[in-house]
């Protein structure tokens, strides 16, 4: 939109012609990185492809999982609960091979991680987070939980990780017989995670990024040195924001509520800049779902309201602006080039997790990147695991 309508000659016509041609059904398919027979054979099918190709990663090994009493779980979240039981006995497995003594749980809040890690799997664990009440939280709770034999202890420090002023009271935790953990890391947070680990030389790491879009363009990518002298292409903001976007495969429920949300913002956009001669993009915010599937008058009034912005129009006036055959097709157009920028975001948070397993491969450690979840339950399913290497210690 910032660009608009310029940025829409950047896609190739013929493939926005392919696109247009397609049922609903075909591009919800293709929407889910599916190709189907009518555009086999297209320049547009063999990007595709490539991309396709470009987002194959190994699938991490998993160990066997202990079944755990429900009472483990409670208070968990599905999606926590799945994140854990998938890593939980890796850790465990992993303690036992390269001898750590414990694990350090970055932006733990209640410390549903490292209780069961300590709890259920016998690894003592330090949860770190700068909200003393989820700390004070955590550590009321685990008073309630049952321990059992051969159980470890869970310790909470409250600590803004990465703020020098604490610099010495994470030295004590940080040290190379540590083992740091990042479970969806936000933004920059990631970036710290691994720069300590490195200069506390910690036994190693694994790490989950996630909201790139936090990141500064500028000074937080690349991190590698292969990347800078390579010249690998610098992302903008709003490439980062594509790369934190889920690309998970949708429901044809949540395709059609995305059709319908991209419509009505590309639509209120182009209204401002036709009614008021605003050609920046204003940041206009989420509404509940059920607003976007309502009239566009009590879509677009709402907005209006929140921005604060006066008006004489009628309800008539904006249905009808929105019901425009010529818009309409505009807004068709925007929304197919929306489906093939999608198909980037995924290739885009690989490129900067690759940056951050190759930066930590410069700096002596071993590296694997591979899928850990379940990826419709936990999109974010990209881990960093790096192990001090045996020379370097």
């Amino acid at each position: 939109m910032n660009s608009y309508p310029e940025s829409v000659e950047f896609y190739p016509r013929e493939w926005i012609e392919l696109l247009d041609s397609l049922s609903s059904d075909e591009l919800y398919e293709i929407d889910c990185k599916k190709i189907n027979e009518r555009i086999n054979g297209s320049s547009f099918a063999s990007f595709m492809q490539a991309v396709l190709e470009l987002c194959i990663l190994p699938i991490a090994q998993k160990d066997h999982e202990i079944s755990l009493e429900d009472w483990a779980f409670n208070g968990v979240k599905q999606k926590k609960k799945h994140e854990i039981q998938i890593i939980a006995p890796i850790l465990k497995k992993l303690k036992e091979i390269n001898q750590f003594e414990y694990i350090v749980d970055i932006g733990g809040g209640v410390g549903h991680l490292s209780r069961i890690l300590s709890h259920y799997h016998s690894i003592p664990s330090i949860s770190l987070d700068r909200d003393a009440y989820f700390q004070h939280l955590g550590f009321e709770r685990l008073k309630k939980y049952r321990r059992i034999a051969g159980s470890a202890e869970v310790k909470f420090v409250t600590i803004n990780f990465g703020n020098d002023i604490h610099e010495a009271e994470l030295k004590k935790i940080f040290t190379p017989k540590a083992f740091s953990l990042g479970l969806h890391t936000c933004g920059a947070l990631a970036n710290i995670l691994i720069e300590k680990s490195i200069s506390h030389k910690t036994a190693g790491l694994l790490s989950f990024g996630c909201c790139y879009h936090s990141l500064n363009p500028v000074t937080d990518y690349p991190l590698s040195a292969f990347y800078k002298e390579n010249h690998f292409p610098q992302y903008n903001l709003y490439a980062l924001t594509l790369a934190t976007r889920s690309h998970a495969e949708m429901s044809r429920e949540t395709y059609d509520t995305k059709e319908r949300v991209k419509y009505y913002r590309y639509a209120l956009h182009l209204f401002f800049t036709r009614h008021f001669g605003d050609n920046a993009v204003i940041d206009v915010g989420e509404c509940p779902i059920k607003i976007y599937w309502g009239s566009f008058a009590d879509y677009i009034k709402l907005k209006l309201s929140e921005l604060k912005i006066e008006h004489h129009f009628s309800d008539e006036y904006f249905n009808l602006f929105y019901q425009d055959h010529d818009l309409q097709k505009e807004l068709r157009v925007m929304f197919l080039c929306n489906i093939i920028r999608w198909q980037l975001g995924r290739v885009l948070e690989i490129s900067i997790l690759l940056d951050r397993g190759i930066f930590l491969e410069e700096n002596n450690y071993d590296v694997c990147i591979e899928q850990y979840f379940n990826e419709p339950l936990s999109p974010r399913n990209i881990g960093i695991m790096a192990t001090k290497k045996k020379d370097a210690l």
